[in-house]
């Protein structure tokens, strides 16, 4: 029986997701473990019960070479570590390695909320933003694989004495400006506009405008047939959806206002099904 495995790895958590010719289990949870050594034996955990996969994609928080991660902030001891041949040697299959906003779009596009179109932007607004970018129904990744990090957009940060926004090596302009950890009190402020407090629409309303100003210049620029939020700021789309598409509609070119602007249908097991989907195509 062929079996695959999507490995969904990600700051705080990591999630593992078989398929069989009788279809797909749950996906299976755990928090990451905290060092390279005790993630390969978590994985490998966590991969006991499932019979001799035919291939394995694992989705990544940074950019990664063909076996080695490169860049991953949230988990640095994986830099520089071979990934792809460790994995090999215990989980006895192929590995294929993935940057995560690449594999939520991939998914997105095969069973979520851009099937059927043949160009999109992912733009994932949690912590950081990050994203990916689908043309001609294909996931491009970039010479460096890092396609799509639209947290280093331009973007009005606030002055710091301290410390140069600028000059950040880790974290883009656009990300210090408009992610979900520059929306103070951001689940609160979500249920308090739901509920219609005046305060926290115009809050809402504020961020709003931040995050279009570069949500416009990508649909200017790129011009694609949608746009999808991702990330934990999906599933507050039903009360930030509308002030966005409105200042979207103020920032961006006349082409670019009539670019739609919707939530991920997958929700967070976005990630680990485009894992899975690269574990089992010859083409990624």
């Amino acid at each position: 029986m062929t079996t695959f495995v999507g490995i969904d790895v990600g700051g705080t958590s990591v999630r593992v997701l078989a398929e069989t010719p009788d279809g797909r289990g749950e996906p299976v949870t755990a928090p990451v473990a905290g060092s390279y050594d005790a993630f390969l034996t978590q994985v490998t955990g966590l991969c006991a019960g499932i019979a001799r996969p035919a291939g394995v994609g694992v989705g990544l928080p940074g950019t990664s070479g063909e076996s080695r991660p490169l860049f991953v902030p949230a988990l640095p001891w994986l830099e520089g570590r071979p990934l792809r041949d460790d994995l090999e040697a215990r989980l006895g299959a192929p590995v294929r390695l993935g940057l995560d906003g690449h594999l939520t779009l991939l998914a997105e596009a095969a069973e979520g909320a851009a099937k059927g179109v043949r160009s999109a932007v992912l733009l994932a607004v949690g912590t950081g933003i990050g994203g990916a970018l689908l043309i001609d129904g294909r996931i491009w990744r970039g010479v460096h694989g890092s396609a799509g990090s639209w947290g280093w957009l331009p973007a009005n940060v606030p002055d710091d004495p301290v410390h140069d926004p600028m000059h950040d090596a880790v974290h883009g302009p656009f990300e210090q400006a408009a992610s979900g950890s520059s929306l103070r009190d951001g689940p609160a402020l979500v249920a308090a506009a739901r509920a219609g407090e005046e305060r926290a629409c115009a809050a809402l309303d504020a961020y709003a405008a931040r995050l279009a100003r570069g949500v416009a210049a990508v649909a200017s620029t790129i011009d694609p047939e949608i746009i999808l939020i991702g990330g934990g700021l999906a599933d507050a789309m039903d009360v930030l959806g509308p002030p966005l598409q409105r200042h979207v509609a103020r920032f961006a070119s006349p082409d670019g206002r009539r670019v739609p602007v919707r939530p991920t249908a997958l929700g967070s097991r976005a990630g680990v099904v485009g894992a899975l989907l690269i574990a089992r195509t010859e083409e990624w």
